[in-house]
C-alpha cells in the first residue's frame, strides 16, 4: 500500500492539472468583453500565451497587427495592456516610438513632458525680491522675448517684453502683492526657461 500511494498522489495531480489547464483553455475561450481595455487586456493576453508563454519567437502578422493596434492607443484610455502590447511589440521593432501627447489629445487628455530641462537657461534676480527684479539668461537672446509671472492659482499678474541681444533685463515689482509666483519665459524657440520668485517687504 505504501509503493502504490505515491504514484495514486502523482496520478492525482497529473489529472488535476490538466483538469485545470483544460477549465483554465475554455474559460480564456469563453470570456466575453465590452469595454475597451478589457478587450486590449484579452488581445494581449491571447498573443502572449500563444508566443512567449510557449517559447514561440516569432508573431504573425495577424498578431503583430493586434499588438500594433493596443500599442498605439493613448494609455490614458486603453489601460495597462497598452504598455504590455508594447512591450511585446518592441520584440518586433524596438525602434518604434510611441508619441503619447499626441495619442490623448483627440480624448483631450493633456499628457505632461516627465523630462527635465537640460539646463534652466534663466533666473530672476535678487530672490526674494522687493520693488525690483532683474531677468538674467545664460544666452544673449536672438529674438524678442518675454516674462510672464502667475500667482499660485494660476492667474497672469504680469508680463514684461525681452528686447533681443540682452542678457540681463530688469523690470518692476512694485505694484504685485507679496507672495510667492511662478516665472516663465518664452522666446522664438518656445519656453527658455522657468522658476519660482518670492516678493517682499
Amino acid at each position: 500500500m505504501r509503493t502504490i500511494e505515491p504514484i495514486r498522489v502523482a496520478f492525482l495531480t497529473v489529472a488535476v492539472f490538466g483538469l485545470l489547464q483544460l477549465t483554465v483553455a475554455n474559460a480564456s475561450a469563453a470570456i466575453t468583453t465590452n469595454e475597451l481595455i478589457e478587450t486590449n487586456e484579452k488581445g494581449v493576453n491571447d498573443v502572449y500565451l500563444a508566443t512567449v508563454g510557449k517559447d514561440v519567437d516569432e508573431f504573425t502578422a495577424t498578431q503583430t497587427d493586434d499588438l500594433f493596434s493596443i500599442a498605439n492607443q493613448c494609455p490614458m484610455v486603453g489601460g495597462n495592456a497598452v504598455f504590455k502590447a508594447r512591450s511585446l511589440y518592441s520584440l518586433i521593432d524596438g525602434a518604434q516610438v510611441f508619441d503619447d501627447p499626441l495619442l490623448c489629445l483627440p480624448y483631450g487628455i493633456v499628457v505632461k513632458s516627465l523630462m527635465e530641462h537640460a539646463s534652466n537657461a534663466v533666473s530672476v534676480v535678487p530672490n526674494p525680491a522687493s520693488d525690483e527684479a532683474s531677468l538674467v539668461l545664460s544666452l544673449e537672446t536672438t529674438e524678442p522675448a518675454y516674462l510672464t509671472l502667475h500667482n499660485t492659482v494660476g492667474s497672469e499678474v504680469l508680463r514684461v517684453f525681452v528686447p533681443k541681444g540682452v542678457v540681463r533685463h530688469s523690470f518692476s515689482t512694485a505694484n504685485i502683492a507679496p507672495g510667492l509666483y511662478y516665472y516663465k519665459v518664452f522666446g522664438g524657440g518656445g519656453l527658455l526657461g522657468d522658476g519660482k520668485l518670492t516678493i517682499v517687504r
